[in-house]
């Protein structure tokens, strides 16, 4: 079994660490977290330092790491981790819940994390460490870019393009075909029947620009 450290030791690190155990693929040798307590524990997982440690812990054969830092509107803590983690030698899986269901010729990044049951249809591109969260649908033929998070329950139907660094909140419904921007944040529940662009707010049935984000 390979072994993994994990960096993050808030919430979304027990999301990750519940899917870890359900596929066996890695064995977490602890977490790493800033400002945690060393000796902590997450799910029976120690915390075991600051991000200082990780060159000594990829030197003592620890070749893969996974962010579980996760994201709401804002992806430069997630992107800068990443970067630092490649730049120190490790790989970043993908961690992908057994309950999940994948299709058929996806393409999954590096880093991503696919949660309790998710459906990722056949044709559809998941981008470096997107987060697709807890019950939502990814249709067919969607492109889901990099560092963005797809909210629990969220529904994207056939052929969407999301870009780079955008929040999908929980329970919003996009409907096929639609384009949104770069580093938007779609609000909880809302009806994307419209194109929306980078670095905006936008909610509501139907969604609806409510400003930038500078």
């Amino acid at each position: 079994m390979n072994k993994i450290v994990l960096v993050g030791a808030g919430g979304h690190a027990l999301s990750v660490i519940d899917s870890i155990q359900s596929n066996g693929k890695y064995e977490i040798v602890g977490i790493t977290d800033a400002g945690a307590v060393v000796g902590e524990k997450v799910l029976g997982y120690e915390v075991i330092g600051n991000d200082a440690i990780l060159t000594s812990v990829f030197d003592n054969g620890v070749e893969y790491a996974f962010v579980t830092v996760g994201s709401i509107g804002n992806t430069s803590l997630r992107e800068k981790l990443f970067y630092m983690l490649k730049s120190k030698g490790f790989c970043l899986p993908a961690i992908i819940d057994n309950s999940s269901k994948i299709g058929s010729n996806v393409w999954l990044g590096e880093g991503i994390y696919v949660g309790k049951n998710t459906v990722v249809n056949a044709k559809s591109t998941i981008g470096d460490m997107a987060i697709i969260n807890t019950g939502a649908i990814i249709e067919h033929g969607c492109c889901i870019d990099n560092f963005t998070h797809i909210g629990p329950g969220a529904v994207i139907c056939g052929d969407v393009k999301i870009g780079a660094g955008t929040h999908v909140g929980a329970n919003a419904t996009v409907i096929q075909g639609v384009t949104i921007g770069d580093n938007s944040l779609i609000g909880a529940g809302s009806n994307v029947v419209h194109d929306v662009t980078s670095k905006v707010i936008a909610y509501g049935n139907p969604c609806k620009v409510v400003r930038t984000i500078e």
